[in-house]
């Protein structure tokens, strides 16, 4: 593909004393498009695309789950039960005071970056609201409160994970792992043959995650789907 776009540059928030590197480009207006810019390492962030670019780094690999062959965990299936009481709701997405709300508390709590909060509706909107290509919410919600919200691509093949926020005071029911599992689960029941996940990070706490949704598979360097192997 073209190498056009803007590259972004700055420190690396998921591995320490790194440097970073995005291109970034204008996401298409076309699913189909968007699944061939996903299978060419790019990730989504409201109306852009963006693919790291880091030189001598590569630890971004993104990283997928065949939904046919995924087999929950004995811990997974914990999690599972453990949020029973928990209703799933799929719309489009749309800002409200209750999603800023819970994404300011999330992102406050968990990353401690008052910059990362949004300061209105209409800035919530430009990154969570309507989107170029098919894009849906998944809404977590306990006795009609919401407690979670998944913002998530749906090509003709595949669910694409966007982003997660949840409620800071449910930390114990492992919602990340939760949404992950039901964003499985739609895939399935629509007969998408991938979930994918985002980027794995090979030393980073907060990414390694992905790779416990077994069997997964990871994009290396030369467009390549492969197994996921641990590494030693």
């Amino acid at each position: 593909m073209s190498e056009a776009g803007y590259v972004h540059r700055g420190d690396c928030v998921y591995l320490p004393g790194r440097s970073w590197a995005l291109r970034m480009l204008p996401a298409p207006r076309s699913d189909e498009r968007y699944q061939e810019l996903l299978d060419d390492h790019h990730r989504r962030s409201g109306w852009v695309v963006y693919k790291p670019v880091c030189a001598d780094c590569q630890a971004c690999q993104p990283i997928r789950v065949p939904v046919e062959s995924f087999r929950p965990s004995k811990s997974q299936r914990r999690i599972l039960r453990r949020n029973e009481d928990v209703k799933v709701e799929l719309g489009l997405p749309e800002a409200t005071q209750e999603k800023l709300d819970l994404h300011n508390r999330f992102v406050a709590t968990r990353f401690n970056k008052g910059e990362s909060a949004f300061k209105d509706l209409a800035s919530y909107d430009e990154v969570f609201g309507a989107s170029p290509i098919t894009t849906r919410e998944m809404r977590f919600r306990l006795e009609g409160r919401l407690i979670g919200l998944g913002v998530i691509d749906v090509t003709p093949k595949i669910v694409s994970s966007v982003y997660f926020y949840f409620d800071p005071d449910e930390s114990r029911r492992s919602l990340g792992t939760y949404s992950a599992l039901r964003e499985i689960e739609l895939a399935r029941e629509t007969q998408r043959p991938y979930v994918y996940f985002g980027y794995y990070i090979a030393g980073c706490r907060e990414m390694n995650y992905k790779s416990r949704f077994k069997p997964c598979e990871v994009l290396h360097p030369d467009g390549t789907w492969r197994a996921f192997v641990a590494p030693a």
